[in-house]
């Protein structure tokens, strides 16, 4: 059983006691020596997914309430925004995607293909770096400045080279939309709109993506507003 296993083990056992749990009883239930249990649950501390009371006892830590309300956010976000994405999908007759901010990257919360046969393939949950395609570049100009320092450091030479600079960014969160053509994969064309809340902090970028041969300039700016207006519908659906 992988290390990943064990912690998970470690924290259900955390959450399964009304209160404290002991050393002994968490290694007995998982399985593991004390020596063993005592060391990942000392990684556990430092990563802040358990905490070390003052009588030796753990609990569980803040980290996963973090987790927790992150997890719960973007399940409400994924049910608050298909019944309207389905509907703009249908309108366009494109796929539609919503990518949600996750520390230097984004994720693809919820999904709804497009009718057409050359389409996006974006599963949910899939993992893509800020700064490229419409929703990346999107997202990135929201972002805090450590979470585009650590994606600029991550990103590709591709991607290095055509990152968006200062000036683009806060054009970008003045409109709270974006377009991008063949950034993410050849021939697909993307146009994308922040859901904002009333703070101004993107909760996610709404995107409808297709072939770059049906989505040339004028009609990009055709359904533009139809994104826009969708990503403040999803926004006021999650009272944001």
């Amino acid at each position: 059983m992988s290390v990943l296993e064990k912690a998970a083990q470690v924290i259900d056992v955390l959450n399964r006691n009304l209160g404290p749990a002991k050393l002994g009883v968490i290694a007995d239930e998982v399985g593991l020596p004390k020596s063993s249990a005592h060391r990942l649950l000392n990684e556990m501390v430092g990563l802040g997914m358990a905490r070390r009371l003052e009588d030796g006892n753990y609990t569980s830590g803040y980290r996963l309430v973090q987790w927790g309300h992150a997890a719960d956010l973007a399940l409400g976000i994924r049910q608050a925004a298909e019944p309207i994405m389905r509907r703009l999908s249908d309108e366009v007759a494109e796929s539609v995607h919503l990518h949600v901010p996750e520390g230097n990257h984004r994720v693809c919360a919820a999904g709804v293909p497009g009718p057409q046969t050359l389409r996006p393939v974006i599963r949910l949950g899939t993992i893509l770096p800020l700064g490229v395609g419409a929703s990346g570049k999107l997202l990135l100009a929201y972002a805090t400045d450590r979470a585009r320092a650590e994606a600029r450091q991550q990103a590709d030479d591709a991607t290095e080279a055509s990152w968006p600079d200062e000036g683009q960014l806060a054009l970008l969160r003045e409109r709270g939309w974006a377009t991008s053509t063949a950034e993410v994969e050849s021939g697909l064309t993307a146009i994308s709109a922040a859901v904002l809340t009333r703070t101004g902090e993107a909760l996610g970028a709404l995107t409808v993506a297709g072939a770059s041969s049906r989505l040339p300039a004028e009609r990009c700016a055709e359904l533009r507003p139809l994104v826009v207006g969708s990503a403040r519908e999803i926004a006021r659906a999650l009272g944001a």
